[in-house]
């Protein structure tokens, strides 16, 4: 142990390193566990999320998959592939009866359940990655309407630049903000509109990758000027200058805007309701009535190929039962690699790359 002064620390290390001391490899002491057989793959995995995790959901997502309860949900999926593989090739191999058709039938059955079981765990991994990396809140809309002005009111500081030029956001800028109990990225764009400007609109180009990156939408609109809009999913209108309205104008606009939040951020008027939206949409969003989540790339990725691998003979109700056979075989290898029982080394260079150092 040493003092934290880096220069202390740097000196210390070029010693030991001259000594052939070494640094520890990204994730090195993980990986050590997992070769030993002290954790397996989707607990190394779940190690990680819970390292990065910005919320207390996304502490206790990961917690959850490190006891193992993941993994056992996977072997008994597995578990249930190789029962069916085992029926079908009974019936293939030693059976002197013809029960294709049962068998068949009773095959696609346990193939439902393995894709329905894999459903309700992909359609976890949104829910997962909000809780752990934070949801990605984006605020977008046409020059001068108030993006920015709205941004800097959410965060209750001065981080965007705002006047009254149209056009003064010309990249995206983002800042993290506790809402509730959900961390978020918030994130400012580039006003959109026609422009023959080449700068402006790489800005603008930009501002179109976020909106399909985001997990919620914040379109702001001038209440002044025409408030239509087109409609996206988890999508929050947001009507700004209230203040320039009369309260006649006020009340006409509220009458055909029921779902719109309307705000004035010179004023700060409608800022705390606006928040509350965000936060229901929010609970909403991660409200995943199960305990086991995917928490990464890897697992919804091998989980959407055990479905396209069953997916047809369970549409087609294939009969043929040396068909059923051959997906279910490569259903079982799919999850095989998802639990880490083919060890390919890419695999796991992929996996403990994304771990700091050591750890």
């Amino acid at each position: 142990h040493t003092h934290g002064n880096p220069v202390i620390i740097d000196t210390v290390s070029k010693e030991l390193l001259s000594l052939g001391v070494r640094h520890a490899e990204a994730g090195e002491f993980t990986k050590a566990a997992l070769l030993n057989n002290k954790i397996d793959l989707i607990q190394a995995e779940s190690l990680l999320s819970l390292i990065n995790a910005k919320s207390t959901a996304g502490v206790q997502i990961s917690n959850t998959n490190l006891t193992g309860a993941l993994t056992k949900r996977f072997k008994k999926m597995r578990e249930l592939l190789i029962n069916t593989l085992g029926l079908l090739e009974y019936e293939l191999d030693i059976s002197e009866t013809d029960n294709q058709k049962e068998i068949s039938s009773l095959a696609l059955n346990s193939l439902k359940k393995i894709q329905k079981k894999a459903n309700v765990l992909i359609s976890s991994t949104t829910s997962a990655r909000i809780n752990i990396d934070g949801a990605r809140i984006v605020i977008f809309g046409e020059p001068n309407v108030g993006k920015s002005s709205v941004f800097n009111s959410l965060l209750t500081y001065k981080r965007s630049i705002v006047t009254e030029i149209p056009g003064t956001t010309r990249d995206s800028i983002q800042e993290r903000l506790n809402i509730g109990k959900h961390n978020t990225v918030l994130i400012d764009t580039a006003g959109i509109r026609n422009t023959k400007d080449k700068v402006e609109q790489l800005g603008i180009d930009r501002s179109n990758e976020e909106i399909k990156n985001a997990d919620i939408l914040l379109h702001v609109l001038d209440a002044t000027k025409n408030t239509e809009c087109k409609k996206h999913k988890n999508q929050i209108t947001v009507l700004n200058k209230i203040d320039l309205l009369s309260k006649d104008q006020e009340s006409d606009i509220k009458d055909t805007n029921t779902k719109a939040v309307f705000v004035s951020t010179k004023d700060k008027t409608g800022i705390n309701l606006l928040i509350e939206n965000i936060e229901k949409k929010l609970t909403t969003t991660t409200n995943h009535n199960q305990s086991e989540h995917i928490t990464s790339l890897r697992q919804e990725q091998l989980l959407i190929k055990i479905n396209k691998t069953i997916l047809p003979i369970i549409k087609h109700q294939e009969t043929n039962i040396e068909i059923i056979a051959h997906h279910t075989k490569e259903a079982i290898n799919h999850f095989d690699h998802l639990l880490g029982k083919i060890s390919v080394d890419d695999v796991l260079d992929d996996v403990f790359s994304n771990f700091c150092v050591g750890k």
